[in-house]
């Protein structure tokens, strides 16, 4: 009896360390985010250094793993989230004013991918960045990174003045890298590489300490073959309010946006006065020029040869099902083919396919029911035209979607589908 008693007694001491302990965490103020900058439009105007990028596209998380605090959900470390708020706000004030460049944000997460684009691309305003920052609030959902950078391409392809020569693009993507979707971010990475070559290179910000995101993160950066991966915690520094974290943090964001943004200016001797002949008249002279008798009005890069221009390709379904059916009719075969057709001519492509139902029925069973007819269409295309399952993806909006009314026979049957909208680049 005595034991027990004992063993009583000191668990009820154990409860109250923990609770103070806790209680004394929840009154203490959040983290200060402090980040030092440097003046790029000095560093420019110095001439030592000069501008390497002519566009950059922020990608940033807000996936529900987000939501989550850097350090612990009993620390005041702040959530992942508004840690990553904070850094793209300091790296946007490290920018000049009037930094020449095209600029956008596109946000992953509580949004579909092809909503996603929430500023730009157009000409940078620091003002414009900053307000799309602030206006992002929330997370949800879960991480569709991979198709986040799709889209980011088309992104880039979409910009005025970029079709033609596309010009140097830094891609920088903050995440914490883990619950992605069942697509490849790494592949897609790479397949954004080979589609701009060495006018991509790609930058991953870890927020967060997750090993297997860290992983994920290193491997995208390592896709863009010309970026690198870094840690938040080594853009900023923290005043902490309490002693929940122990991380010493190095306040490098002036260095990364100088890497990102900057690169030494090359100083050349002044050239000599000669005659040099542009023999084919494409404006590259002789002497350079390692495609020479370039036919008149074909674009031509510095060295005088033709320009691979970057052009977008698409194909799209729509495949209708009966009443509280999931099979998918002959009548549409044909159209699949047309899409696995699509699929094994450009191997490298990944699609979405999106169910959906009318409004009879429960909304979970709707839900199900809509997950199953996009199911049946991905099991057709991939036994039938031995296409890879992983290169395509399926989501069921249930009845939340319809295009037509839910009151007719006529409306219902319309609302019944699933549809796909797959698109990649070609160079021509």
């Amino acid at each position: 009896m005595r034991v027990k008693h004992f063993a009583t007694i000191l668990l009820v001491l154990f409860l109250g360390l923990v609770l103070t302990g806790c209680a004394g965490m929840s009154t203490r103020s959040t983290s200060d985010i402090t980040c030092t900058t440097k003046d790029l439009g000095a560093m420019l105007k110095s001439g030592d250094y000069q501008k390497k990028v002519d566009n950059f596209l922020i990608i940033r998380d807000a996936s529900s793993s987000m939501g989550d605090k850097v350090g612990g959900a009993f620390c005041s470390e702040p959530t992942k989230m508004d840690l990553s708020k904070e850094l793209i706000r300091c790296l946007n004030n490290s920018l000049p004013d009037d930094f020449d460049v095209n600029a956008g944000m596109r946000v992953f997460g509580p949004v579909y991918s092809e909503k996603g684009l929430v500023y730009g691309m157009s000409q940078y305003s620091k003002a414009g960045l900053d307000d799309a920052v602030l206006a992002v609030s929330g997370t949800g959902g879960v991480t569709p990174l991979a198709n986040a950078i799709i889209y980011g391409a088309n992104d880039l392809l979409d910009t005025p003045g970029l079709k033609d020569t596309p010009g140097k693009t830094a891609v920088i993507l903050f995440s914490d890298g883990i619950n992605t979707d069942a697509a490849s971010p790494v592949a897609a990475a790479a397949a954004m590489k080979e589609m701009y070559g060495n006018n991509v290179c790609i930058y991953t910000v870890l927020v967060g300490d997750d090993p297997k995101g860290k992983m994920t993160m290193e491997q995208i950066a390592e896709a863009g073959k010309c970026g690198f991966a870094i840690s938040a915690n080594n853009l900023h520094t923290r005043t902490l309010a309490d002693a929940c974290s122990t991380t010493e943090l190095i306040d490098g964001m002036g260095d990364f946006v100088t890497g990102v943004f900057l690169e030494k200016a090359v100083k050349k001797a002044p050239p000599k006065k000669i005659v040099d002949l542009d023999s084919d008249g494409d404006g590259v002279p002789d002497s350079l020029d390692q495609c020479p008798n370039t036919p008149p009005g074909i674009k031509v890069d510095r060295v005088g040869c033709p320009v691979a221009i970057p052009k977008k390709v698409s194909i799209t379904l729509l495949v209708e099902f009966d009443f509280d059916n999931a099979a998918v009719k002959p009548q549409y075969h044909s159209d699949i083919e047309k899409v696995a057709n699509f699929l094994q001519a450009y191997p490298k492509t990944t699609g979405v396919l999106e169910g959906h139902t009318d409004s009879i029925g429960s909304e979970e069973y709707n839900m199900n029911l809509s997950q199953r007819r996009a199911e049946s269409v991905k099991t057709y295309i991939v036994e039938k035209f031995n296409i890879d399952a992983s290169r395509l993806s399926t989501i069921g909006h249930g009845e939340s979607k319809p295009v037509a009314s839910n009151e007719t026979d006529a409306g219902r049957e319309k609302n019944r589908r699933v549809l796909a909208n797959i698109v990649t680049i070609t160079m021509k």
